[in-house]
Protein backbone atom coordinates (compact mmCIF):
# COMPACT_ATOMS: atom_id res chain seq x y z
CA UNK A 1 0.00 0.00 0.00
CA UNK A 2 2.80 2.84 0.99
CA UNK A 3 4.60 1.75 -2.52
CA UNK A 4 1.52 2.41 -4.54
CA UNK A 5 0.63 5.67 -2.43
CA UNK A 6 4.36 6.82 -3.14
CA UNK A 7 4.01 5.84 -7.14
CA UNK A 8 1.13 7.75 -6.96
CA UNK A 9 2.77 10.58 -5.20
CA UNK A 10 5.22 10.62 -7.91
CA UNK A 11 2.98 9.98 -10.67
CA UNK A 12 0.76 13.14 -10.08
CA UNK A 13 3.35 15.47 -9.73
CA UNK A 14 5.59 14.23 -12.89
CA UNK A 15 2.66 13.55 -15.28
CA UNK A 16 1.30 17.42 -14.53
CA UNK A 17 4.01 18.17 -17.00
CA UNK A 18 3.19 18.36 -20.79
CA UNK A 19 4.16 15.30 -22.84
CA UNK A 20 6.62 15.94 -25.17
CA UNK A 21 5.92 15.58 -29.12
CA UNK A 22 7.97 12.50 -30.45
CA UNK A 23 10.40 14.79 -32.17
CA UNK A 24 10.76 16.72 -28.65
CA UNK A 25 11.43 13.19 -26.76
CA UNK A 26 14.33 12.41 -29.69
CA UNK A 27 15.98 15.84 -28.87
CA UNK A 28 19.51 16.26 -26.62
CA UNK A 29 19.03 17.48 -23.20
CA UNK A 30 19.74 20.81 -22.50
CA UNK A 31 21.89 21.81 -19.54
CA UNK A 32 21.86 25.42 -18.25
CA UNK A 33 24.64 25.81 -16.12
CA UNK A 34 25.40 28.81 -13.40
CA UNK A 35 28.38 30.22 -12.05
CA UNK A 36 29.61 26.87 -9.99
CA UNK A 37 30.02 24.05 -12.37
CA UNK A 38 28.80 21.76 -9.97
CA UNK A 39 24.85 23.81 -10.15
CA UNK A 40 24.01 22.54 -13.03
CA UNK A 41 19.74 22.44 -14.22
CA UNK A 42 18.87 20.17 -17.02
CA UNK A 43 15.97 18.67 -18.94
CA UNK A 44 15.41 16.02 -20.65
CA UNK A 45 13.24 12.60 -22.03
CA UNK A 46 12.31 10.42 -19.23
CA UNK A 47 10.12 7.31 -17.99
CA UNK A 48 7.95 6.57 -15.47
CA UNK A 49 4.58 4.21 -14.50
CA UNK A 50 4.33 3.32 -18.60
CA UNK A 51 4.43 7.54 -19.79
CA UNK A 52 7.13 9.21 -21.33
CA UNK A 53 7.93 12.85 -20.65
CA UNK A 54 10.16 15.83 -20.17
CA UNK A 55 11.67 16.38 -17.04
CA UNK A 56 13.05 19.34 -15.78
CA UNK A 57 15.35 19.29 -12.52
CA UNK A 58 14.34 22.54 -11.16
CA UNK A 59 10.30 22.12 -11.40
CA UNK A 60 10.57 18.30 -9.56
CA UNK A 61 11.38 21.26 -6.54
CA UNK A 62 7.94 22.31 -6.32
CA UNK A 63 7.31 19.32 -4.73
CA UNK A 64 9.70 17.65 -3.28
CA UNK A 65 12.80 18.84 -0.56
CA UNK A 66 15.43 16.65 -2.65
CA UNK A 67 16.23 14.71 -5.75
CA UNK A 68 18.76 11.69 -5.35
CA UNK A 69 19.89 10.92 -8.77
CA UNK A 70 21.59 7.94 -9.57
CA UNK A 71 24.12 7.50 -12.57
CA UNK A 72 23.86 3.94 -13.85
CA UNK A 73 24.97 2.01 -16.58
CA UNK A 74 23.07 0.61 -19.72
CA UNK A 75 19.85 -0.65 -19.57
CA UNK A 76 19.39 -4.21 -20.11
CA UNK A 77 23.35 -4.89 -18.46
CA UNK A 78 23.89 -7.37 -15.30
CA UNK A 79 25.04 -4.25 -13.37
CA UNK A 80 22.13 -2.18 -14.45
CA UNK A 81 19.74 -5.31 -12.82
CA UNK A 82 21.17 -4.82 -9.70
CA UNK A 83 21.47 -1.42 -9.01
CA UNK A 84 17.79 -0.68 -10.38
CA UNK A 85 16.96 -3.74 -7.63
CA UNK A 86 18.54 -1.88 -5.30
CA UNK A 87 17.09 1.40 -5.71
CA UNK A 88 13.76 0.25 -5.61
CA UNK A 89 14.21 -1.55 -2.15
CA UNK A 90 14.54 2.04 -0.56
CA UNK A 91 12.65 4.18 -2.89
CA UNK A 92 9.61 4.41 -0.19
CA UNK A 93 12.42 5.61 2.36
CA UNK A 94 13.48 8.44 -0.11
CA UNK A 95 9.91 9.89 -0.61
CA UNK A 96 8.86 9.60 3.01
CA UNK A 97 11.78 12.08 3.57
CA UNK A 98 10.82 14.23 0.41
CA UNK A 99 13.70 13.10 -2.16
CA UNK A 100 12.87 12.18 -5.52
CA UNK A 101 15.10 9.27 -6.60
CA UNK A 102 16.03 9.50 -10.40
CA UNK A 103 18.28 7.16 -12.12
CA UNK A 104 20.13 8.44 -15.06
CA UNK A 105 21.45 6.52 -18.08
CA UNK A 106 22.80 6.54 -21.55
CA UNK A 107 19.47 5.10 -22.73
CA UNK A 108 16.84 6.67 -24.63
CA UNK A 109 13.31 6.64 -23.10
CA UNK A 110 11.89 4.48 -25.62
CA UNK A 111 14.66 1.28 -23.97
CA UNK A 112 13.89 2.52 -20.79
CA UNK A 113 10.42 1.82 -21.61
CA UNK A 114 11.24 -1.60 -22.94
CA UNK A 115 13.09 -2.38 -20.01
CA UNK A 116 10.81 -1.34 -16.94
CA UNK A 117 7.89 -3.50 -18.38
CA UNK A 118 7.97 -6.79 -17.16
CA UNK A 119 7.30 -9.35 -19.89
CA UNK A 120 7.98 -6.72 -22.68
CA UNK A 121 11.12 -9.04 -23.61
CA UNK A 122 12.98 -11.92 -21.26
CA UNK A 123 15.53 -9.40 -20.33
CA UNK A 124 13.03 -6.50 -18.99
CA UNK A 125 13.21 -5.67 -15.35
CA UNK A 126 10.85 -8.03 -13.28
CA UNK A 127 9.28 -5.23 -11.73
CA UNK A 128 7.65 -1.73 -12.65
CA UNK A 129 10.36 1.13 -10.86
CA UNK A 130 8.67 3.19 -8.49
CA UNK A 131 11.87 5.17 -9.72
CA UNK A 132 12.02 7.51 -12.66
CA UNK A 133 14.06 6.52 -15.01
CA UNK A 134 15.89 9.89 -17.70
CA UNK A 135 18.03 9.78 -20.53
CA UNK A 136 21.37 11.56 -20.93
CA UNK A 137 22.16 12.23 -24.50
CA UNK A 138 24.63 10.49 -26.77
CA UNK A 139 27.60 13.02 -25.30
CA UNK A 140 26.57 12.32 -21.79
CA UNK A 141 25.91 16.22 -21.35
CA UNK A 142 24.28 15.34 -17.79
CA UNK A 143 26.61 13.41 -16.50
CA UNK A 144 30.06 15.29 -17.60
CA UNK A 145 27.89 18.50 -15.64
CA UNK A 146 28.30 16.17 -12.67
CA UNK A 147 31.78 14.85 -13.26
CA UNK A 148 30.39 11.72 -13.76
CA UNK A 149 31.99 10.16 -16.71
CA UNK A 150 34.35 7.62 -16.96
CA UNK A 151 37.40 9.56 -18.29
CA UNK A 152 38.90 6.44 -20.06
CA UNK A 153 35.81 4.75 -21.50
CA UNK A 154 33.82 8.29 -21.40
CA UNK A 155 30.75 6.25 -20.84
CA UNK A 156 28.68 7.29 -17.53
CA UNK A 157 30.45 6.28 -14.50
CA UNK A 158 27.94 5.02 -11.20
CA UNK A 159 27.50 8.34 -9.42
CA UNK A 160 24.86 8.99 -6.23
CA UNK A 161 23.84 13.15 -6.24
CA UNK A 162 22.05 14.50 -3.80
CA UNK A 163 20.75 17.99 -5.00
CA UNK A 164 18.59 20.54 -2.63
CA UNK A 165 16.35 22.98 -4.52
CA UNK A 166 18.88 25.45 -5.32
CA UNK A 167 20.73 22.93 -7.45
CA UNK A 168 23.38 22.75 -4.54
CA UNK A 169 25.49 19.69 -4.32
CA UNK A 170 25.06 18.48 -0.99
CA UNK A 171 26.65 14.90 -1.01
CA UNK A 172 28.46 13.07 -4.07
CA UNK A 173 29.60 9.86 -4.11
CA UNK A 174 31.64 7.35 -7.30
CA UNK A 175 31.06 4.22 -6.96
CA UNK A 176 34.21 1.59 -7.03
CA UNK A 177 33.59 -1.36 -9.44
CA UNK A 178 31.15 -4.18 -8.61
CA UNK A 179 30.29 -1.91 -5.09
CA UNK A 180 26.23 -1.40 -4.44
CA UNK A 181 25.47 1.97 -4.22
CA UNK A 182 25.76 3.35 -0.03
CA UNK A 183 21.87 3.42 0.83
CA UNK A 184 22.59 3.69 4.06
CA UNK A 185 24.80 6.52 3.75
CA UNK A 186 22.23 8.35 1.60
CA UNK A 187 19.24 7.97 4.31
CA UNK A 188 21.77 8.93 7.10
CA UNK A 189 22.08 11.89 5.43
CA UNK A 190 18.32 12.97 5.34
CA UNK A 191 18.30 11.65 8.87
CA UNK A 192 20.31 13.74 9.92
CA UNK A 193 18.63 16.90 7.96
CA UNK A 194 15.22 15.82 9.33
CA UNK A 195 16.70 15.38 13.73
CA UNK A 196 18.35 18.94 13.15
CA UNK A 197 14.56 19.99 12.53
CA UNK A 198 14.64 21.09 8.21
CA UNK A 199 18.52 22.27 8.35
CA UNK A 200 19.81 21.61 5.43
CA UNK A 201 21.86 18.45 4.92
Amino acid sequence: MLQNTNQKRIRDVLMDEKELSEEKRHARAKIANNQKSTICDFQCAAYFQAQIFDLKLSEVFHSFRYVVIFFCGYDFSPQSKKDLCHIEDHTGSFVEYGALPIVITQDRAQIHLIYATPGRTNDSLAFQPSFVLASDSADRLIARAYKSVDLQTHDIQRTVIILDPNLHILFQYKIPHQKYFPMKMILNCFEQSYNNKGAHI
